[in-house]
């Protein structure tokens, strides 16, 4: 699961930045969570995700799948 989150990060320009410090994503076993500032970052993150992670045979769970916006 590195793998796939170091080749997804580098590649979406995800991030949230507190402070000197950015955030990219936050990861347990086979949950993540994948942090930006802007909505269509996530898209294409997600897209991004896909693609590295099926390399592996493994998939997104759709029905697992959850979008929250802070505004």
């Amino acid at each position: 699961m590195d793998w796939v989150m170091d080749r997804t990060v580098h590649r979406g320009y995800l991030g949230l930045n507190v402070g000197n410090e950015t955030f990219t994503d936050l990861d347990f076993a086979d949950d993540i969570s994948l942090l930006a500032s802007v909505f269509e970052i996530v898209v294409l993150a997600l897209e991004i995700l896909h693609e590295e992670s099926s390399q592996l045979g493994l998939e997104i769970n759709c029905t697992k799948t959850k979008i929250q916006v802070l505004d």
